[in-house]
């Protein structure tokens, strides 16, 4: 019985003191004026974005075939190129990579550009590699010295995927779909995520998502059709860390050109929209007065709103502009400063590779377009 009571008393006792704790840290935010509360919100997203350019998954997202491979030429996009539609079911199965097989077998193989064998069933796409060749995958059909001495220990399983391609009279059509995880040496590195759509009248929509096994995920959203959106965002669990939005809508012959924008950093959020003259700065969702926001613009970038313009790149995690915030106090804090140089280019070189993900362009893609037209041809083996 006494033995119960003092469980319980520990018990009480350990409650109190997380529930103190956690008081005291709501407490300590609460007491902090907005410029203290920026900077800890600030240093937050500088040590996720450290982890992140830490980790495997970002070595996957930021490949990029201009920067390492021998040259450095620009590659075509052939999945704009002709009529094709591939499925999951097209190319379900288990597919091991065996380049290096015996003369014969290699030669057939690199001929037609074939260097995977099926090996088991399975209701999604699964093959692996070795990760120097799907980290290179310029070299995934060039036969190496050493080949034979590497592991297929790079794993890549989509549960969903779809490639369509349309074009005929009435114009183009694009629609593709992915959600794969990825392994390396059988620890999870990743999962991928793109929702991808141009319509015959050019519309296009663009949704991509990374999330790193160290629970951060990052993602970015554009649509261009009578209004233009794109967004980022990097996230901890469900947490917010950073997240920039813009909605443009052109101005016609009836209407004027409206413009939203919101810049969220933790639980301060700064929004414009055309209907105001100023910028707003909000915390915890309560307007901060006095706070005064103060675009800083390079002039030897300007920006390009044209028609038919990728405008994703105008935003300030991108590098197109600065902002200075100018506090109650009168003191004034240039945002680029208090993030720091560094953070910054690594979000840039975060945010950039998932508006055209390489990785998935010249490896997986590559890899299911090889087993689809292996599997119609009637050409694999088990």
């Amino acid at each position: 019985m006494k033995r119960n009571i003092v469980a319980v008393g520990m018990l009480l006792f350990f409650s109190v003191a997380l529930w103190s704790c956690s008081d005291s840290d709501s407490s300590n935010e609460q007491d902090q004026n907005l410029k203290e509360s920026l900077e800890v919100k600030t240093q937050s997203l500088t040590q996720a974005v450290d982890d992140i350019s830490a980790s495997k998954g970002f070595e996957l997202i930021a490949m990029n075939g201009s920067s390492t491979k021998e040259g450095g030429e620009e590659e075509s996009d052939d999945r704009f190129s002709f009529n094709r539609e591939i499925g999951l079911a097209d190319i379900a199965g288990i597919y091991e990579y065996n380049l290096g097989g015996s003369d014969e077998a290699t030669e057939t193989k690199m001929y037609n550009q074939q260097a995977f064998t099926r090996t088991g069933d399975s209701e999604f796409f699964v093959f692996s590699l070795p990760q120097e060749k799907a980290t290179n995958p310029w070299n995934l059909y060039e036969q190496e010295d050493g080949d034979a001495e590497l592991d297929n220990d790079f794993e890549v399983t989509a549960t969903q995927y779809n490639l369509s391609t349309v074009l005929n009279n009435e114009g183009f059509e694009f629609d593709y779909l992915l959600d794969a995880d990825i392994k390396i040496e059988e620890e999870d590195a990743g999962e991928i995520f793109v929702d991808w759509n141009i319509s015959s009248n050019m519309n296009f929509e663009y949704e991509s998502e990374f999330g790193f096994g160290n629970g951060y995920s990052v993602g970015h959203e554009f649509m261009f059709g009578e209004t233009s959106e794109f967004s980022y965002n990097l996230k901890k669990d469900d947490e917010v860390l950073y997240m920039e939005e813009v909605e443009y809508t052109r101005a016609t012959g009836e209407t004027a050109a409206e413009y939203e924008y919101a810049l969220t950093i933790g639980n301060i959020k700064i929004v414009k929209n055309s209907s105001s003259d100023d910028y707003m700065v909000y915390r915890d969702g309560n307007l901060e007065e006095g706070a005064v926001i103060t675009i800083v613009e390079d002039d030897g970038e300007a920006e390009n709103d044209e028609e038919g313009e990728d405008v994703s790149g105008n935003a300030f995690c991108r590098g197109a502009f600065d902002i200075k915030i100018t506090f109650a106090d009168e003191t004034e804090v240039i945002l680029s400063d208090l993030i720091g140089e560094d953070t910054l280019e690594q979000l840039d070189d975060i945010f950039s590779s998932m508006h055209d993900m390489y990785i998935v362009k010249n490896l997986i893609d590559v890899v299911a377009n090889e087993v689809y037209a292996s599997n119609m041809s009637g050409d694999t083996e088990e």
